[in-house]
């Protein structure tokens, strides 16, 4: 009895495995060269008050990552891990503008916790939730993409804490120059 338990928990561990790396393959098969429809109306703040960004369309690939209420917000932005990525792509000379697009039920405490971590690059607040809308993004941890001059996929994933995606990103990004 004891080794048909065992078999069954060995297999149950293995199967979910696979079941996520199929999850996985599927979605990024989904979302690769998939378009970001960006809404026309839309709040950029910096450091929690309003400001005006157009540069960030013009660039060559934009990195764009979608954070929802679901948790802690700004928890799931990771301020200081994307500092150091933001401050590391300009010592680097790294082509690459940021979008973070935010859509949280509680905005107020969101701008005190970027006030507090100095995040000073700008935030797009969805208060909406027209980016989702429009777009039907994947679970949580695949809503961050590397987007080609035209908002299209070309990579997905979130480069914080993941020095090997990240010199995915570089090397994607270098390529098309």
């Amino acid at each position: 009895m004891k080794r048909i338990l065992l078999i069954f928990i060995v297999f149950s561990v293995f199967s979910c495995q696979i079941s996520r790396k199929d999850n996985i393959r599927k979605i990024v098969q989904e979302w690769q060269g998939k378009e970001i429809i960006i809404p026309t109306d839309i709040t950029f703040k910096c450091l929690g008050r309003d400001t005006i960004f157009t540069d960030l369309w013009s660039k060559p690939f934009k990195l764009f990552t979608y954070i929802d209420s679901i948790g802690c917000t700004s928890c799931q932005l990771g301020v200081l891990e994307w500092n150091t990525l933001i401050d590391s792509c300009f010592q680097q000379h790294i082509n690459v503008g940021f979008i973070f697009v935010v859509y949280s039920s509680d905005f107020k405490r969101f701008d005190t916790e970027v006030r507090f971590h100095e995040f000073d690059y700008p935030i797009i607040y969805d208060f909406k939730n027209q980016f989702d809308k429009l777009n039907h993004f994947p679970p949580t941890p695949y809503r961050t993409f590397l987007l080609d001059k035209d908002n299209k996929v070309q990579l997905i994933g979130s480069p914080i804490n993941k020095p090997t995606l990240w010199e995915l990103y570089k090397k994607t990004i270098s390529e098309s120059h």
